[in-house]
């Protein structure tokens, strides 16, 4: 009877949570956990993961306790284009360079909202591209292709 009455949201919230924590907990178990006082590679990874995990289970639980609505369609568009631009950046970055695949990546993520302007992403991109290469290239100082070899 709970079970038909739960909160959708929830519930899918509860899931994603606990797979996101074991994704990173599982991911740490290959590297040398350490201690508080001395971590290692794997203990913030595996730390945060059990806390999401804990939190996943919560958010779970509590969820075929209260009454939910039904959860909206998935608006498949901005997930798509958010998430590929992140892909987009990864291919993209050692091709292009930092400044190009800046603007790219800002473009393309920036279809992925309600209301696309071209001219305001372009100059957004712009100004990512600039913030990005002050920062990562100037200031950290990592070793980034700046510009695509054709220039």
């Amino acid at each position: 009877m709970a079970f038909r009455n739960r909160d959708r949201r929830e519930f899918s919230a509860g899931l994603m949570f606990i797979g996101i924590g074991a994704f990173f907990a599982i991911g740490a178990e290959n590297y040398a956990m350490g201690s508080a006082m001395r971590m290692g590679p794997a203990y913030f990874p595996k730390v945060l993961g059990v806390i999401l995990i804990g939190l996943g289970l919560i958010i779970l639980v509590r969820s075929f306790f209260i009454r939910g609505e039904r959860l909206p369609p998935i608006n498949w568009r901005p997930l798509l284009l958010v998430l590929g631009s992140v892909l987009i950046f990864g291919l993209l970055l050692e091709v292009a360079g930092l400044a190009v695949t800046s603007v790219v990546v800002m473009l393309v993520s920036a279809l992925g909202g309600w209301d696309f302007r071209w001219r305001e992403q372009l100059v957004n991109g712009i100004l990512l591209a600039a913030l990005n290469i002050g920062v990562f290239y100037y200031g950290l100082g990592l070793p980034f292709k700046l510009w695509p070899p054709w220039s």
